[in-house]
């Protein structure tokens, strides 16, 4: 068991929540892992329950009746605690703004409901291993204020003792109060550069950089932040997952430094020593590495003593719990941006990106073009066969506009059986081109059972209008393409139309049908 972490079953857990069946759920589970558990069901009360039973850690909802959850969170963190106290958010609201505003209001953690009880216990042991680290600093501080009561009368040898004992105190405060700050961000490069540009001047030193892993090749960690004077040398710089060196830091799963292991290492002295990389501290998840964090020599160019080494672990600890709040942050919000059924991008990001699209287009005097399609006599087949065949024609067209289309070009569900492709940088003739391509390849695509549709065959309609010829803006972009597709459609269907089209004298469309 780790040193650092209190034996749990003297580890007492308050659970906020008005839910009687989830305080029941939660608190047979923690005693099965010889947890303390203090149910609480009125947020008002929780923090009596605090001053008096004196937790280790709170779960606590955020939708709480008379005493919301955000302001409970800001009510604890005013409470004169003598240790500081972890806050896990457990709730059913899964909104970004939601993680944020929890975390922005002091919370620790946030996990959604519903959720796996062993990703939520090892949450908890993660957050007591951070406050068993905090407790002993601060009782390290409470013992050497008492202990300086006591030795004024020592020599000058004592004295310099104590200050640097200080300083090892100051420097763990500083490292907590750093890695609060990188665990209040949610965006990644923004945490990482904060907690190296930290890193250079806690640990004073000329360089640090993290290896992550790359996104092309899990199984290599490059390069992806660095601060300090390293020039072009990084460039190159990598390691593979399975080289003895990563290996040998699952093993020991704490900092070292790299003069302690010339001889075990030979193959990678060369680089590292090119580098002036002094020490390394491994980022875990789940019993996995996933990033490195290097620190190059001192500015002194002395070693860096076993204290220094401690704080760098807690830093990457606290490193490695930010990063994860990150990725959920930016999982929530892929969420929020995605269509269920066809994994498409959904109305809302459509509306986002095209208002982006044509603002990138005025400052470029460039083109853009937007495509709305709908699927001809789409209430025939959902009649016939019903939704689910009508849902999987959506998602088979789907991923036939997903292979039509370029790399930066946007495809959206519109809505029902209307989907949107925009075209950034793109004017009329290529958008004509690609839209007849994808109304030819619809049409000749064998969907499940078409030949209930009138003419054998499943079709589409598309309207097209292009910023600026057509529209000045997103709204009018929107209503010019779909004036074409009504057009389109009242046409005959089965075809491609565009804005500019509709407005000539001797078209006159047939009413839909």
């Amino acid at each position: 068991m780790d040193k650092n972490i209190p034996r749990v079953n003297s580890q007492k857990i308050l659970i906020v929540d008005d839910e009687p069946a989830f305080q029941k759920m939660m608190e047979s589970q923690l005693k099965r892992k010889n947890f303390d558990v203090i149910p609480c069901l009125k947020s008002e009360e929780a923090i009596h329950a605090i001053e008096v039973n004196l937790p280790q850690l709170v779960l606590m909802d955020i939708m709480m009746p008379n005493v919301d959850g955000l302001t409970l969170i800001r009510q604890i963190r005013q409470v004169n605690l003598k240790s500081y106290l972890p806050i896990i958010v457990v709730t059913a609201r899964n909104e970004p703004k939601d993680l944020v505003e929890a975390l922005e209001a002091g919370a620790d953690d946030y996990i959604s409901k519903p959720f796996e009880f062993t990703e939520l216990y090892a949450r908890i042991m993660n957050m007591l291993r951070l406050k068993s680290l905090q407790d002993s600093i601060l009782s390290k501080t409470n013992q050497l204020n008492e202990a300086n009561l006591q030795i004024n009368h020592l020599n000058h040898v004592l004295t310099e003792t104590n200050k640097e004992l200080k300083k090892k105190v100051y420097d763990l405060h500083n490292i907590f109060e750093i890695s609060f700050k990188v665990m209040g961000h949610t965006e990644e490069d923004k945490l990482i550069n904060t907690a190296l540009l930290n890193a250079l001047g806690i640990f004073t030193s000329k360089s640090v950089m993290l290896l992550q892993v790359d996104p092309d090749d899990h199984d290599t960690f490059v390069i992806k932040h660095s601060r300090g004077f390293l020039g072009d040398k990084i460039a190159d710089f990598s390691i593979r997952r399975d080289d003895r060196l990563i290996r040998y830091l699952e093993f020991i799963k704490k900092p070292f430094q790299v003069k302690d292991v010339v001889y075990e290492f030979e193959n990678m002295m060369p680089v590292l020593q090119e580098l002036e990389i002094k020490a390394l501290a491994p980022l875990f998840q789940e019993e996995e590495i996933i990033g490195i964090l290097c620190l190059g020599a001192s500015v002194s160019n002395q070693e860096y003593p076993p204290d220094v080494l401690e704080m760098l672990g807690i830093l990457t600890n606290m490193l490695s719990v930010a990063l994860h709040n990150s990725q959920n942050f930016e999982q929530i919000k892929a969420l929020s941006y995605t269509d269920e059924m066809t994994g498409l991008h959904n109305y809302r990001f459509f509306t986002m990106r095209l208002r982006e699209e044509i603002a990138r287009a005025k400052r470029n005097e460039s083109s853009l073009s937007l495509l709305i399609l709908d699927v001809d006599y789409f209430k025939n087949y959902n009649d016939a066969l019903g939704h689910p065949a009508g849902d999987e024609v959506l998602r088979q067209l789907s991923t036939l506009l997903k292979s039509s289309v370029r790399d930066n070009d946007i495809v959206a569900r519109y809505g029902g059986e209307e989907f949107a492709v925009i075209l950034p940088a793109t004017e009329l003739e290529g958008a004509a081109k690609l839209a007849e391509r994808i109304r030819v390849k619809v049409e000749k695509h064998r969907f499940p059972s078409e030949e209930i549709q009138p003419g054998g065959v499943l079709t589409i309609s598309i309207g097209i209008a292009v910023y600026p010829d057509n529209a000045t803006d997103m709204e009018d972009a929107i209503v010019a393409a779909d004036r074409a597709l009504y057009f389109a459609k009242a046409s005959g269907r089965n075809r491609v139309v565009e804005f500019n089209h509709i407005n000539h004298p001797t078209n006159n469309p047939n009413p839909i049908t």
